[in-house]
């Protein structure tokens, strides 16, 4: 279903557990904080082109309507840099959906989406996986499992920047699992940022357990905080309360080795 989110863009709700795919304050500002710039998408771009890259290499855990892809496009622009991007869904419907109804009638939201759309479009008439033409860059777009579509990449890729956005661990589990995020931490670039809107201390537990760098993400919209992390960049700190209970997690599971874990979700939405 179709929802006019508060800054003017849409975005849709999930017909079963009615979670849209981005914030009802705001879909595309969402994108905008809460991904490209908190992964610090223009900043790092133009690190990577002065070291000799010509594109910035993107996971993006989530297509959804493409806003985020959108997003990374924007803060791209006049970098000299394309995007090199691979995303994963499970529901073809919701790209489909996007592509059928649009997203606002906002003049710099249509700038980036519009070639998000064309090459959303094409990718669904191509096997998954298949590269096709974005704005200049690549995308491949992998329809399925999550988890699995994380195995066929590249083992050598290694990601500038993440976009970490299911739907929430209460709701969809399967790509919080800390085999998947320790999965993502491996392929991460050194100087790169994760980012997601979720504060789950079990989440961020995982990507700590991952020998990632784990913080706070900044206020965006109604939502006071995300969690960020990186290899080996200092995202902004936990608040004392929350590292003593990140810490009291870690402990428990001292001797933790990510890849013999069983797959589990993780509960404890904060």
């Amino acid at each position: 279903m179709p929802v006019v989110t508060g800054d003017g863009s849409l975005t849709f709700a999930h017909p079963v557990h009615g979670q849209t795919c981005h914030s009802k304050a705001g879909a595309w500002t969402e994108s905008r904080e809460r991904y490209a710039v908190a992964c610090r998408v223009r900043e790092r771009a133009l690190e990577i082109k002065a070291a000799g890259a010509t594109s910035f290499r993107l996971l993006d855990v989530g297509t959804g309507l493409g806003l985020n892809l959108a997003a990374a496009l924007e803060a791209l622009s006049g970098t000299g840099l394309t995007l090199d991007a691979d995303t994963l869904e499970i529901d073809r419907s919701v790209i489909e959906a996007t592509l059928a109804q649009g997203v606002a009638t906002l003049a710099d939201l249509e700038r980036w989406h519009a070639p998000v759309r064309v090459a959303l479009a094409g990718a669904l008439r191509a096997p998954s996986g298949t590269p096709v033409e974005c704005a200049g860059g690549t995308l491949r777009l992998y329809l399925g499992d999550g988890r699995e579509s994380l195995r066929t990449l590249d083992p050598s890729a290694r990601f500038d920047a993440v976009f970490l956005d299911p739907f929430s661990p209460g709701v969809d589990a399967s790509l919080w699992e800390a085999q998947f995020l320790a999965e993502i931490a491996r392929r991460m670039a050194p100087g790169s940022m994760l980012s997601t809107y979720t504060v789950s201390l079990g989440v961020r537990a995982a990507l700590a357990r991952a020998g990632l760098k784990v913080g706070c993400g900044a206020a965006v919209l109604t939502k006071a905080a995300g969690t960020l992390a990186s290899p080996d960049r200092e995202p902004l700190p936990l608040d004392a309360k929350t590292m003593r209970r990140l810490e009291a997690r870690l402990a428990r599971a001292d001797g933790f080795r990510p890849e013999f874990r069983p797959a589990s979700g993780f509960p404890d939405d904060a």
